[in-house]
């Protein structure tokens, strides 16, 4: 007599890790429009090229300002309705960026961009939401969220462009598929496992019995070192990302080139989501993210030895492979430093040092989006990887 085999059953969090999964790959696509056309769009409507990334630059900077807000919100109502209203945030930045860049209004364009911060904010927590509904592993809830943004970064980049020419006016199109990747991810949230309505409940509690200082929990070794990790691949990926396509068209290559360079970039922020798991559980999560460094350090040295073609695409492939290693890493040491009671304490700063680095890396690209200040940002990228690998040396504390 044969019996059928008893499927292994789905878990809350497994089923919480899932439902994110689509949720990052909403916010990629989005994202993926101002990744690949913003600096590129600004060049075009602001009055001088030294304004270019401004518009981009925005964007950490009102994620890091509404984080906080966002965090408060996480604490009353659940990350499923905070997450539904961040996602809601991109239709109207989609919406206000195309009316500007029909208008050929930079100031409105620079408005349109700064809502995407809320969006990015959101979606900076989907990973914490992840690593609470999964707490024996981690590592694997993160990386796997993450890895969600893989066919997006496959397919954004060509429908940014294929859309931005499907509108009268250039770019026009780009900006509504923000608007309408918004409003799909809007409805996507709303849906969330209810989970995520009663997940954040202990965040209120800050006073719990159990609940350390904010002083106690920051001079956590590991805590420090998981930021510091963070902090690195922000920085070092929103700077390349932003120079990367202008700097790319100084040194001589299209259009086309730069738009795969941006489509190698995203892949390599996302695929090794995929396997990056498995390494942190044979590893462990420092060394991940020690080795995010050192392929960061490849990224700055291909930027800084040569102009072509072909160091141009592995510094900017590099560096995604590089911000996914160190984020997974750094983002997996932060999310085991601290107390379901204790969220409130470090989820939020530890998001604002890292947009904030993604602040840095932006207005760094400003100044070097130029053929002859590409090497100068990859030495820095260089230079900064060497200091924070060295601090997750695994002999460290």
């Amino acid at each position: 007599m044969t019996t059928l085999a008893t499927p292994t059953p789905v878990t809350s969090g497994t089923r919480v890790t899932r439902r994110l999964i689509g949720a990052q790959g909403l916010y990629v696509l989005a994202s993926s429009v101002d990744l690949t056309l913003t600096g590129i769009v600004g060049a075009h409507l602001a009055p001088t090229r030294a304004l270019a990334t401004v518009p981009f630059g925005l964007i950490p900077v009102v994620a890091a300002s509404s984080t906080f807000l966002l965090s408060r919100g996480i604490g009353r109502y659940g990350y499923r309705r905070v997450f539904a209203l961040a996602s809601s945030s991109a239709v109207v930045a989609g919406l206000v960026s195309a009316t500007a860049v029909h208008l050929h209004l930079f100031w409105l364009f620079c408005v349109g961009t700064a809502i995407v911060g809320v969006q990015q904010a959101g979606a900076g927590y989907y990973r914490y939401a992840a690593a609470e509904s999964n707490p024996d592993a981690r590592a694997k809830a993160v990386s796997t969220v993450l890895a969600g943004g893989l066919v997006a970064a496959l397919v954004g980049p060509f429908l940014a462009t294929a859309a931005g020419g499907a509108t009268t006016t250039p770019y026009v199109g780009s900006y509504l598929l923000v608007a309408l990747c918004g409003a799909v991810a809007t409805v996507w949230n709303a849906r969330l496992p209810r989970e995520l309505v009663t997940l954040a409940a202990p965040s209120r509690a800050v006073d719990a019995p159990d609940a350390r200082s904010r002083a106690q929990l920051w001079r956590q070794p590991v805590l420090l070192t998981g930021v510091a990790a963070t902090c690195l691949a922000a920085v070092a990926m929103m700077s390349m990302m932003t120079a990367g396509p202008m700097a790319g068209m100084d040194m001589g290559h299209d259009e086309g080139q730069a738009t795969l360079a941006v489509q190698l970039h995203m892949i390599g922020m996302f695929a090794p989501g995929f396997v990056v798991a498995r390494w942190i559980g044979r590893i462990g999560e420092r060394r991940v993210a020690a080795l995010g460094a050192l392929v960061l350090v490849v990224a700055g040295g291909a930027a800084a030895v040569s102009p072509q073609t072909w160091a141009f695409l592995v510094a900017m492939t590099a560096v995604g492979v590089g911000w996914n290693l160190a984020f997974s890493g750094g983002s997996a040491m932060i999310a085991g430093s601290y107390r379901p009671s204790e969220r409130g304490r470090v989820q939020p700063v530890a998001e604002l040092v890292t947009t904030t680095a993604q602040v840095g890396g932006t207005v760094g690209a400003g100044v070097l989006a130029t053929a002859s200040g590409w090497p100068v940002l990859g030495v820095a990228v260089v230079v900064a990887s060497v200091l924070v690998g060295t601090a997750l040396r695994p002999d460290r504390p």
